[in-house]
């Protein structure tokens, strides 16, 4: 009866040991992307951390790390320390499409824990993801959210300040830009619109300039064209046809 459970128990643990393996993988990946991401590789932390995220969808510690990866791979890339990732991108352009992914997983983190805490970190690092955007209003919302968490937390307090002021800035250049727009459009229309007066005055001024015909010559034209009219009357009698009459209209 002791072998028979001493053998149970040897099977119970060859069973259990690889459910406790694979549940653990998890966090095996985690501990792999926090070891790259504090030896400066935070692309290669990134892809541990998505494995994790593979093997259990709602481990929001590898959300927020991968969060933290993806910031500092934009980052590097933005300063031209890494490659684009595509080549007929800027590193602006890149940089920009990664720090939102970054502000993606902060999300994720700050609307699926209950920890007061890490969510009002969560909301600072999205505020700082759509910062770097230049998406001051976003960034805005993050910070405002961070600090009903956490009143005193003076850096988030800092960073509200700052996109609100960068904020006003944008719109303040936006506002120049529009109006500059609309001035370039009144004054393009306005010189087309001189134009066109200069042309039809050009064409005015040519009509008047074309000799016009006086009265004497006029009617010398009207008395040419009735002796005519005689000449061909005498000849047609003296054919013997019949003539016709041929009305001549004034148009003055």
């Amino acid at each position: 009866m002791q072998t028979f459970k001493k053998y149970y128990l040897i099977s119970l643990v060859l069973v259990l040991l690889p459910l406790c393996t694979l549940a653990q993988q998890e966090k095996i990946m985690l501990r792999k992307g926090n070891d790259a991401y504090k030896n400066s590789s935070p692309f290669e932390a990134a892809n541990y951390y998505k494995k994790s995220l593979q093997e259990k969808g709602d481990y929001h510690k590898a959300n927020f790390n991968l969060g933290n990866a993806y910031y500092k791979t934009a980052e590097l890339i933005k300063t031209g320390k890494l490659p684009s990732p595509d080549k007929s991108m800027t590193p602006d352009s890149a940089a920009n499409i990664i720090y939102n992914q970054a502000a993606e997983q902060f999300e994720i983190v700050a609307k699926s824990i209950s920890n007061a805490d890490t969510i009002q970190k969560a909301w600072h690092n999205y505020g700082n993801s759509k910062l770097m955007q230049k998406n001051y209003e976003d960034a805005i919302l993050g910070y405002k959210k961070s600090l009903r968490l956490n009143p005193n937390d003076e850096d988030t307090r800092y960073n509200l300040a700052y996109a609100q002021k960068k904020l006003a800035e944008q719109k303040k250049n936006q506002q120049n830009k529009d109006n500059k727009q609309n001035q370039d459009q009144q004054k393009d229309q306005q010189q087309k619109k001189d134009q066109q007066e200069n042309k039809d005055k050009e064409n005015q001024q040519k009509q008047e300039q074309q000799p016009q015909m006086s009265k004497e010559q006029a009617e010398k034209m009207l008395n040419a064209l009735k002796n005519e009219e005689k000449k061909l009357q005498a000849l047609r009698k003296k054919k013997g046809e019949p003539g016709q009459k041929v009305k001549i209209e004034k148009d003055w």
